[in-house]
């Protein structure tokens, strides 16, 4: 199954339609946090300090302590942003911002993104790269994974970072989660049907949702940067891959792509896995 694209804004009307894997979705709260992670601080450079007064000069008048103290409040601004070293780097639209996402670094922009999702989510993308002031993000805009690049810009974006991974391993049909590279959940799946395989590569999670789910997708579900290529024809539904929940049979390819599992499993995942966290499909 995927997940579709079409619906009104859920962080303003509180009741979100969401075509997922072809089907509509009701969802009744926002996802997401308004500050993630805090942003790292910057150093004040020493040239921003105020030189003292040598000695034997006396006092100065009230008024020009008072402006020279002001001088000394003020760190200069970053460059760029910088990213966290440990655990999966992310960064996140600072609210009503927005950036451009290029192709390469100065290259053609492909998408321009604001600080909310389709889905009302906000914004976090998984980092799998850095060269100078730019990044390379996972973000659901290109058909097979490929990453798209974006400005390091600390007036538009702040950083954050996730220790969460999940392994989707198709020959096996279980989904593995791992904290800071510790295995701490195995979870068995259905998987994409022949016609419709569900996409391997590299992905990330840029959504969750639980409650008011049409009853075919569980208890709660977890959209991913993953789209389906295969579309079958005639096909009325969206391109996005998701993990969502099931009554169905296990360990089958039977789905257009999603991965499917059972309410429990799902829910230990919406719980623990925040958007940004890495996903890795392989056979």
């Amino acid at each position: 199954m995927t997940m579709g694209t079409a619906m009104a804004e859920r962080f303003r009307s509180r009741a979100l339609a969401l075509a997922l894997c072809g089907a509509a979705l009701t969802l009744a709260s926002g996802c997401g946090s308004d500050d993630p992670a805090p942003e790292p601080s910057e150093p004040v450079p020493q040239s921003d300090l105020v030189e003292l007064p040598a000695e034997g000069e006396g006092e100065r008048p009230e008024s020009a302590k008072k402006a020279e103290v002001a001088k000394v409040a003020k760190p200069a601004k970053p460059e760029k942003l910088r990213l966290f070293d440990d655990g999966n780097p992310t960064v996140y639209v600072r609210l009503g911002e927005s950036v451009d996402l290029y192709d390469k670094p100065g290259g053609d922009v492909v998408e321009t993104a604001g600080h909310r999702t389709e889905f009302g989510s906000r914004t976090v993308y998984a980092v799998t790269d850095q060269k100078d002031q730019w990044a390379a993000v996972l973000t659901p805009f290109t058909e097979n994974g490929e990453p798209l690049w974006l400005r390091l810009d600390p007036e538009r974006l702040k950083a954050g970072r996730v220790t969460w991974n999940l392994e989707v391993d198709l020959s096996e049909f279980e989904t593995r989660l791992y904290d800071k590279g510790k295995l701490v959940r195995t979870i068995p799946v259905s998987i994409g049907m022949p016609t419709a395989p569900t996409p391997t590569g590299r992905f990330a999670i840029t959504d969750t949702f639980r409650g008011g789910l049409n009853p075919v997708y569980g208890c709660c579900a977890l959209a991913t940067t993953a789209r389906q290529v295969n579309l079958p024809s005639g096909w009325l539904g969206g391109d996005r891959i998701a993990f969502h929940g099931t009554t169905g049979a296990l360990g089958a390819e039977i789905s257009h792509g999603c991965v499917r599992a059972v309410d429990k499993e799902v829910s230990a995942l919406v719980n623990r896995v925040p958007p940004g966290t890495p996903v890795e499909i392989h056979e």
